[in-house]
């Protein structure tokens, strides 16, 4: 007779780690389609935000209208206890602009803590996607695409989006939760950057504080912060921001530099030397010199040469489409939330099936929100699976 479990984890991430590593049972098995943890390897670009220092309700408000949801999961599990789950692996943090991230450590290393950390404890089967998941008088029966078969009392599906696939988190859970009759709300990426055809020849030139407008059909969504042009387009906290609302091609209007526009034109109009020499004072020399007339001298400009100058200045317009699943770092859509019970993370359709991280359709802005709510909703299903076993 085969072993039965008493928890089986599919998906070894942030979220099925900080289950794992809160169960008081050590007969848990935790099934990840790759190497485990590999996008907490690369969150944050190698330094992620692993909270915010926002009070607890502006926190759950920063959610928006699903924000309620995480209510229960915030009020049981939040900042204070992540932190000092982190504090028993000597792993430390610091507060920078509202946002705790790490200090001393990479991502990769972080991830690797906690790996390690669970395999100290728990059988780690890298490798194994599960493709069937089945209940049965109480007992699930999981199976592996390599043919294995398992068998568990509780599961936790913490498989991911369909975010940077490469990773794992190739939307394999979505179909699992399918399969057992939820419905998933449409899948979007999100925390993209921009693809765009004519940026080329910008790429590696980043700007800091710089003010965006984007448009969509009627929509005018406006923002600021910081940018990088790309071989592809154009990226950076700022892009990701906006990246997080619903649509599929808009265009994107930069303005590099926060000053008055007719004072500007007017510094311009009587500068001694070349246009680009001029912009170079505001803006990386490499953009100044693809600027209109940019080897003009300034005197010589006449006024609609002048005009498009400012227009490249303040009002850089490009046609943008959000990049793909495989760029995103986040995805939006998910198990529905109306099948999953927000007290236990429980699934309302499937006793003993439980969910957490960003297989829900629970999306926060960038800045430490989606990794603690990964956190928090990890510790609050194996604090209920502690509770059950302990019956």
């Amino acid at each position: 007779m085969s072993e039965i479990y008493d928890a089986i984890i599919i998906g070894a991430g942030a979220c099925g780690l900080a289950c794992a590593l809160n169960l008081k049972t050590d007969n848990v098995l935790i099934l990840d389609a790759k190497s485990g943890a590999l996008k907490l390897a690369l969150t944050g670009n190698n330094r992620c935000n692993i909270t915010n220092t926002l009070p607890i309700d502006e926190f759950i408000q920063s959610y928006g209208k699903d924000g309620r949801f995480t209510t229960d999961t915030f009020r049981r599990f939040f900042r204070d206890e992540l932190l000092s789950f982190l504090k028993q692996y000597n792993i430390k943090t610091e507060t920078e602009n509202e946002k705790v991230r790490l200090k001393g450590i990479s991502s990769k290393e972080f991830a690797q803590i906690l790996l390690n950390q669970a395999q100290k404890r728990f059988k780690l089967k890298k490798f194994h996607k599960v493709v069937k998941l089945k209940p049965s008088d109480g007992i699930f029966k999981i199976e592996t695409i390599n043919k294995k078969i398992y068998k568990s009392r509780f599961v936790l599906l913490s498989t991911g989006g369909r975010s940077y696939p490469q990773t794992g988190s190739d939307g394999s859970g979505y179909r699992l939760a399918k399969q057992l009759g939820h419905k998933i709300e449409p899948l979007e990426p999100i925390e993209t950057p921009f693809c765009c055809k004519k940026t080329s020849n910008l790429q590696g030139i980043s700007l800091r504080n710089v003010g965006l407008t984007l448009k969509i059909d009627k929509k005018t969504l406006k923002t600021e912060g910081d940018i990088v042009f790309t071989h592809f387009g154009i990226s950076g906290p700022a892009i990701l921001k906006l990246s997080n609302e619903s649509f599929k091609k808009g265009k994107l209007i930069i303005k590099f530099i926060d000053t008055d526009e007719k004072d500007f034109i007017n510094r311009l109009h009587f500068y001694k030397g070349k246009t680009k020499n001029f912009l170079s004072k505001y803006i990386p020399e490499r953009l100044a010199q693809l600027s209109p007339y940019a080897d003009l001298n300034c005197a010589n400009l006449n006024k609609k040469q002048l005009n498009e100058i400012a227009n490249f200045v303040f009002r850089f317009e490009i046609d943008i489409e959000k990049c793909g699943f495989k760029k995103a770092f986040a995805t939006k859509g998910g198990v529905s939330l109306k099948e999953v019970n927000p007290r236990t993370l429980e699934s309302k359709i499937v006793k003993n099936l439980f969910f957490c991280g960003e297989i829900l359709n629970i999306q926060g802005p960038i800045g430490g929100f989606n990794l603690q709510f990964a956190f928090s909703s990890g510790f609050l299903v194996a604090d209920e699976i502690n509770r059950r076993l302990l019956k």
